[in-house]
């Protein structure tokens, strides 16, 4: 019976080649309008800096197999079994057409944005018929979702008598949809899948779902991780009169209160988003904290200071 299961599991690691233990893909979201989103996962024991070895996205469109132009370069940092998502930057609420505003408990999940204009980089202007990679500096390939140069029509299926296209009518698994990686996939695709059988890595749910982004469930133990919510102020310090705060969850309020502890002001924020403005007119110089209420109930205390 040993035997028997040893054998199982090459010929399901056989399907596949994986990367060694570094980020990968953990979440796809090809949603409507300008509802884009990627998340990677970090399985290992310590952070990952996304700069130090030039981790980037590359898009190759329609079955390019070269991604020309479509390379965005990535920084922040992934924690240990932790998440880092990123949004397509389309935030202004009265853009209309190719700029409409991304859905705002979208934004409220974002770590950072890409791509705000389309003809400087159209990496994060994916569809469902687009291979994405994550690659490194030197375009060794940390992960892959899609097959790079074919093109399987409006998106992947899971029809094999359509090749895993769309060819035949087969529901679609990628475009309008947000595709989770399985628990026990343990890290990325490193060779380009022939054909790419979307239902082997990815659990595919329905449009606009972004409810699980930023945790994701890893390995036998299927234990989920639980993203912290954070925060962060611009300009700081403030010498315009304002500051905005940028959050990854959605803002219900915030109160201000100097360094001895005193409440100068409690603001609710009128919005449904992961930022706010704050006005600092008639405030005297010097450091406050910033407590910032989330719609999940939770909060977090940071310094702004201002000039």
């Amino acid at each position: 019976m040993k035997s028997i299961l040893l054998s199982l599991i090459g010929v399901f690691f056989s399907v596949l080649t994986y990367a060694q233990a570094t980020v990968f893909i953990s979440e796809y979201l090809e949603g409507s309008g300008n509802n884009k989103a990627l998340e990677l996962y970090n399985p290992t024991g310590a952070d990952i800096k996304l700069q130090d070895q030039g981790f980037r996205f590359v898009r190759y469109s329609n079955g390019d197999g070269v991604g020309a132009g479509t390379a965005v370069l990535l920084t922040g940092t992934v924690p240990t079994n932790g998440t880092w998502v990123a949004v397509l930057d389309k935030r202004d609420p009265l853009a209309i057409g190719q700029d409409t505003m991304v859905n705002p408990a979208l934004q409220a999940k974002a770590d950072t944005f890409l791509c705000p204009v389309y003809s400087v980089n159209k990496m994060f202007y994916f569809n469902g018929n687009d291979a994405v990679t994550l690659e490194k500096a030197n375009g060794v390939y940390v992960d892959i979702v899609g097959e790079i140069g074919v093109d399987p029509g409006t998106a992947w299926t899971m029809d094999a008598n359509a090749g895993y296209t769309s060819a035949l009518g087969g529901r679609w698994w990628t475009a309008n949809h947000t595709l989770v990686r399985k628990a026990s996939v343990l890290g990325g695709v490193v060779s380009n899948p022939t054909p790419f059988i979307v239902g082997t890595e990815w659990d595919s749910l329905q449009n606009n779902t972004f409810t699980s982004l930023g945790s994701h469930s890893y390995g036998v133990g299927f234990n989920e991780i639980t993203k912290i919510n954070q925060a962060f102020f611009f300009p700081n310090p403030s010498t315009q009169g304002w500051f905005m705060v940028k959050a990854t969850e959605v803002i219900n309020s915030v109160e201000i209160t100097n360094i001895i502890g005193q409440s100068l002001g409690f603001f609710t924020n009128p919005e449904e988003r992961g930022d706010m403005r704050i006005s600092t007119e008639n405030w005297v110089e010097g450091v406050y904290m910033v407590k910032i209420n989330f719609a999940d109930n939770s909060s977090i205390t940071k310094k702004i200071i201002i000039k």
